[in-house]
């Protein structure tokens, strides 16, 4: 803190008190996917997780990334990891329009993919997009009608793993905090045709 300047310092206070960030949103009809054989990656297994795989990732990885701990803040239980010989390496989760903490309001039969993350070691080789297209055919099974996900306008690599895994741009908000607390309305699903 002591090598900021004045002009620094007042950003960074800022950046903390108040968010506005662009956010993009994409969809894709589960009803009308395929489901698409899915190729297998090379010492990697992508599976729906379990209560297991969590303790795991909790055990071996310091410190330990909020993304794995969706089931304890929203109360979430349905997600989808990759693993290795060595554990997890990726984790993406699945809300319904029951749930609480999401950018949009979905409607029944819709769900939204969201907080996911990728371990460093393990990015770039296509884990995200295969995880994404799992979950779709996880969701038409269950009878879901679309899919929504969420990504910040400059996650570049999160936007080309969601277009590569097939969703559609369908529209945008802009994500606002005050002291940690949304002001921003949630983007209506129903108003995506």
């Amino acid at each position: 803190m002591r090598d900021l300047s004045g002009s620094e310092f007042f950003f960074l206070v800022q950046k903390t008190l108040f968010f506005n960030e662009p956010i993009l949103i994409y969809m894709k009809s589960v009803l009308q996917a395929e489901s698409h054989y899915l190729e297998a990656i090379a010492g990697i297994e992508c599976i729906k997780g379990n209560s297991s795989d969590l303790e795991q990732i909790k055990k071996s990885l310091k410190p330990f990334p909020w993304e794995f701990q969706c089931h304890d803040f929203d109360g979430v239980g349905d997600f989808f990891v990759a693993k290795d010989i060595s554990g997890v390496q990726h984790i993406s989760w699945i809300y319904f329009h029951n749930h609480r903490n999401r950018l949009l309001a979905l409607q029944e039969g819709e769900a939204e993919i969201k907080f996911c993350l990728t371990l460093p070691a393990w990015r770039g080789r296509g884990i995200y997009p295969r995880i994404i297209q799992m979950i779709v055919n996880y969701l038409n099974c269950k009878g879901m009608q679309r899919v929504f996900m969420c990504v910040h306008r400059d996650n570049l690599a999160s936007i080309r793993g969601i277009e590569k895994a097939g969703f559609s741009r369908v529209g945008d908000i802009r994500l606002r905090k005050i002291l940690g607390v949304q002001v921003s309305p949630r983007f209506d699903t129903s108003r995506v045709l």
